[in-house]
């Protein structure tokens, strides 16, 4: 799909409440004229394939147009993954599945087929657990993902039809946390995501951030509530204050009220080097981001994105310098 058909499509698909909205934002944040803000968003679009989300959280309405060109924006980003990946193998990581036996050796965790297993493979899968994980098949930013409580169900077999009849058929038992992961916020898995690209056969790694849960949530994804925060690759350090689906910005953790920057995190290292193994299993697909957890004992894929976002790396409160992801990847792809 050629840019302009696909900035066709995109604009095409622009909701107007939606997109008031962010003007709304915009306007609240540095009080610019709301009609002005509109046709610099539809400028914004024409000239970098910048959609109204984009204009917001990449804080466009703060950018020059030289700043503007250095984001990797929703239409660029659409032209990377074109590039990069062969979407005749997307099923590998969309199909949660198909995703934990593919990669099984990555997931640190024993998981289970809900639909296919008998109750015998049921009952000796949630021995021994307080809490299993169960997730719909597809689905996205944490979205059909559910954690389970062994005690609530009088049986397994009572526990397992729950699961059939409500779809969540993707099972997989907890993981234990590395007590500094776990400190930024205890009841959630908190992740790391990690993108690498492969480019003739070297895994480069174009951002790190951390993923962590909210209040009693369980999930670490943005859009369930979490927050995140940009991570450095080299020091392993959180190098930003945190942010959320409703541009907050954050210094500490509003729940735990850990600070983010200078927050060392455990395992980076080895995080990054399972990521860089993971990303040449499947070559077809080279751009992937993948939520990397961390445990006691070392670090654990929970999945591979190979439609990743550009939220996770770019948001304004990450990137004072303002200056994005674009030149990396014109300079990696020798574009």
């Amino acid at each position: 799909m050629s840019k302009l058909s696909y900035l066709a499509r995109v604009m095409s698909g622009v909701r107007l409440k939606k997109m008031n909205q962010m003007i709304d934002i915009v306007h609240d944040k540095c009080g610019q004229n709301k009609v002005k803000t509109f046709f610099d968003m539809c400028w914004c679009g024409a000239r970098y394939g910048a959609g109204y989300y984009d204009y917001v959280m990449f804080g466009f309405y703060n950018m020059n147009g030289r700043q503007r060109d250095t984001y990797l924006t929703r239409v660029r980003n659409k032209k990377v993954i074109d590039h990069m990946n062969d979407l005749s193998y997307s099923d590998e990581f969309d199909d949660k599945l198909r995703f934990n036996q593919r990669f099984a050796k990555y997931l640190g965790r024993k998981t289970l087929n809900g639909e296919t297993a008998t109750l015998t493979e049921f009952t000796d899968f949630i021995a021994g657990q307080e809490a299993i994980f169960a997730k719909i098949n597809h689905g996205d930013c944490g979205r059909g993902v559910n954690k389970l409580y062994v005690k609530d169900y009088e049986s397994p077999a009572v526990m397992l039809d729950y699961i059939r009849r409500n779809q969540l058929v993707v099972l997989e038992q907890v993981l234990p946390q590395h007590p500094d992961m776990a400190r930024l916020h205890p009841s959630s898995v908190n992740t790391m995501r990690i993108l690498t690209d492969l480019v003739d056969g070297e895994v480069h790694v174009a951002y790190i951030s951390v993923k962590m849960g909210r209040g009693d949530g369980y999930c670490d994804n943005s859009g369930q509530g979490g927050v995140l925060c940009r991570v450095d690759p080299e020091t392993g350090k959180i190098i930003s204050p945190a942010t959320d689906d409703y541009f907050n910005v954050y210094d500490r953790h509003p729940d735990t009220g850990v600070e983010f920057v200078g927050y060392q995190l455990p395992m980076v290292p080895e995080a990054i080097a399972l990521a860089k193994e993971a990303a040449h299993e499947i070559p077809q697909v080279a751009h992937v981001g993948w939520d990397m957890a961390i445990t006691p004992t070392g670090p654990a894929i929970i999945e591979g994105n190979d439609f990743p976002g550009t939220d996770l790396c770019q948001l304004a409160p990450f990137y004072p310098e303002k200056e994005g992801l674009w030149p990396y990847y014109k300079k990696l792809l020798h574009w």
